[in-house]
């Protein structure tokens, strides 16, 4: 073996051109296999559906990682878009690249903003809103501290309060007075397999492209029932 190591050869148009067609074949499978993972998640059973989420969002995130690069996209957002795709109902590979790339794709939600309040102003603004809260950790924002908690009124509940609370400061932030509870379990799964101390006001970004997906989702379930009728 030669002690110099010999010249790195610069890529020709050509390789580039073929290492692009090989990425996006890979992201294409990866993509798949998000779909065909998605396809059986079950939200009613009990025992199997946050592994199943999380083997499709696992697929969806490697795709992310893959293409992040030559689109100069954050993976994380790449990958967001793919589960948000699926969870509106996407069954087409080609509808998952699409989203992916951003097709056609109209300019992303800004992030919400969050004001944060004291203990006696959040009693005050919300305490005619019952119930028990579901707890989602104490992991979030800079400091791995602040805590997410969504209020319902009672375990067959939807809907509810989401809410922020900072131990360091002891203030309050609501997320959300009518948060979908499939939308937040969905956005935490989400933020488990990508950022355990995500940004609370990226977790509430997450849990708005959810509920619209799923709201979309539900607006078209009657039209493909009237279809296979």
């Amino acid at each position: 073996m030669s002690a110099n190591p010999q010249p790195i050869r610069p890529e020709t148009p050509l390789q580039t051109l073929h290492q692009g067609a090989a990425v996006d074949q890979f992201a294409g499978q990866l993509m798949a296999l998000a779909r065909n993972a998605s396809l059986n998640v079950d939200e009613h059973d009990p025992i199997d559906y946050w592994y199943r989420l999380g083997q499709r969002n696992a697929y969806a995130h490697a795709a992310g990682q893959l293409l992040a690069f030559d689109l100069e996209h954050d993976a994380f957002a790449v990958a967001e878009r793919i589960t948000t795709a699926l969870d509106a109902g996407a069954r087409n590979v080609d509808q998952l690249r699409s989203a992916a790339y951003r097709h056609g794709a109209s300019p992303a939600t800004p992030q919400p903003a969050i004001e944060w309040i004291g203990p006696k102003a959040f009693d005050t603004q919300h305490r005619n809103i019952r119930g028990v809260d579901r707890d989602y950790g104490m992991r979030w924002g800079p400091r791995s501290n602040q805590r997410i908690s969504l209020r319902l009124d009672g375990e067959e509940a939807s809907r509810g309060l989401l809410y922020a609370y900072d131990p360091t400061w002891q203030e309050y932030a609501v997320l959300s007075t009518t948060a979908p509870r499939a939308a937040v379990d969905r956005a935490f799964s989400h933020a488990i397999d990508t950022d355990i101390h995500m940004p609370i006001e990226t977790f509430a970004q997450l849990v708005g492209s959810y509920a619209a997906a799923l709201e979309s989702a539900d607006r078209a379930a009657p039209a493909v029932a009237e279809v296979r009728l």
